[in-house]
């Protein structure tokens, strides 16, 4: 013992129901642990037994104690006075005809309903009512932040676009059902939110491959528009498929900005926000500034009309910039604050000058940001083409080699790729799109349920 100890060994007691030899004790204690389990599934036998003779029993009393627990912990939430408590808590619109009935037969109480326009300290809840399209991209719009209930609810909105650009990004057929099945497979087997909005993706993607004529990265199967072809149709030199898609995708990022700038407006409409309708960067002004400024750019450039002149330059460029930089002043006269008076013009134009400048900076990064929609369907052709290289040395398309390397490349393409685009798009609808007309802080409606059905976990 005292070697043991001087080596730091720790002494473990065998158990004391051990006798005899190893080989007797463990057949012993085998012998003893196949009683219990016998004992313990008899016991559990019992146990169901008696819980079915006294199901209606227990869950009497579990529902009585069940109310009496929840409708205790609802007096915290509750105001009062010597006599009378107060709650107040928030109903949807369908719903207030059913609550005031339901009250209506305790002769006690008085309900008053109220609109939640008529409580503007009030902060409602929001609850989203949506299609399936709408329910499946909810996750990505929750990671940003639900919509406050005087807000547009974006879910459809970037449901569509999410798919568009994906589908743009990553063009093939027999990727795009690949990975619309294992979206499909993921939803279906382990329930997972994000395998619906993988088969959504996948379908985008299925679809603009029969626009690419791509399947597998084979271009040679289907007709359609061959990124890195050289058509022969253009007449104008040095123009090909690839400016084409760039300069397209240029100009749906266009379209989409100045979409979200009027879907900040009707915000600002919903928000009685004069700020955000007429004077924000993202408002009336910011829009026309933007629209007017790519018309004028690019009738200069395409059509041969200069329209940088002072009279389209003036009431069209500047005028807008003007009320961008004055905005806070001319929103609280709108408002019929007299703060206004109080503002110094040197502190507007020392702060105004440099959000100025982030203004016109961001409306030029986000237009060419859309550049990546193209750059990403670009890259995806080259990927397969790197693919059929390989498959190509390793002995052709009629070779086990060239197969197994086709299989493999394929399957590395729609993973690797896949991820990146994915994540591309959620950043395209997070800081292009969602930063010019979504406010987020929203807090979601979860009512008080008391359920008497099931037992407690």
């Amino acid at each position: 013992d005292r070697l043991f100890n001087s080596l730091h060994f720790a002494r473990i007691h065998v158990d004391a129901q051990a006798h005899g030899s190893a080989v007797e004790a463990m057949a012993d204690m085998s012998r003893m642990a196949g009683e219990a389990e016998q004992d313990a599934a008899e016991a559990e036998r019992t146990l169901q037994a008696l819980s079915s003779a006294e199901h209606d029993r227990l869950l009497s009393s579990y529902s009585y104690l069940r109310y009496a627990n929840d409708s205790y912990d609802l007096r915290r939430f509750a105001a009062h006075s010597k006599e009378t408590f107060y709650l107040m808590g928030w109903v949807p619109k369908t719903a207030s005809d059913d609550v005031k009935q339901r009250l209506a037969a305790f002769p006690e109480l008085s309900c008053v309903v109220d609109n939640a326009i008529d409580a503007p300290g009030a902060k409602p809840p929001t609850k989203l009512k949506n299609s399936f399209l709408g329910r499946t991209f909810q996750p990505f719009l929750e990671m940003y932040g639900l919509p406050a209930y005087n807000e547009l609810d974006p879910s459809i909105f970037m449901a569509l676009t999410y798919c568009l650009f994906f589908g743009v990004m990553f063009g093939d057929v027999g990727q795009g059902l690949c990975l619309a099945l294992v979206g499909i497979l993921l939803a279906k087997w382990k329930k997972m939110w994000l395998g619906n909005i993988i088969a959504c993706c996948g379908l985008a993607g299925a679809v603009f491959g029969c626009l690419y004529g791509s399947v597998f990265g084979l271009e040679e199967l289907l007709p359609g528009f061959k990124i890195l072809a050289e058509p022969e149709h253009y007449t104008i030199p040095g123009v090909s498929n690839v400016l084409v898609l760039l300069i397209a995708s240029i100009a749906v990022g266009v379209l989409m900005l100045a979409f979200v700038m009027l879907l900040n407006i009707i915000n600002g409409v919903r928000q009685h926000n004069y700020e955000k309708i007429f004077f924000g960067q993202n408002g009336l002004a910011g829009m026309v500034f933007y629209i007017g400024l790519i018309v004028a750019a690019v009738c200069t450039l395409l059509l041969g009309v200069d329209l940088f002149v002072p009279a389209y330059v003036l009431p069209v460029l500047v005028l807008p910039l003007l009320l961008i930089l004055f905005k806070e002043p001319l929103a609280l006269m709108l408002e019929g604050d007299p703060e206004w008076k109080h503002m110094k013009v040197g502190a507007l134009l020392s702060t105004g000058f440099f959000e100025l400048f982030e203004t016109l900076l961001s409306y030029l990064t986000n237009t060419l940001s859309f550049m990546r929609v193209g750059a990403y369907a670009i890259t995806h052709v080259g990927l397969m083409l790197v693919v059929q290289m390989l498959a190509g040395m390793a002995g052709g398309m009629g070779s086990v080699g060239g197969i197994i390397a086709m299989v493999a490349g394929n399957i590395f393409v729609m993973g690797f790729e896949g991820l990146l685009v994915g994540i591309q798009v959620l950043r395209l609808e997070f800081y292009e799109l969602f930063g010019r007309f979504y406010d987020d802080g929203g807090i979601p409606f979860v009512p008080k349920v008391i359920d008497y059905t099931t037992r407690a976990a």
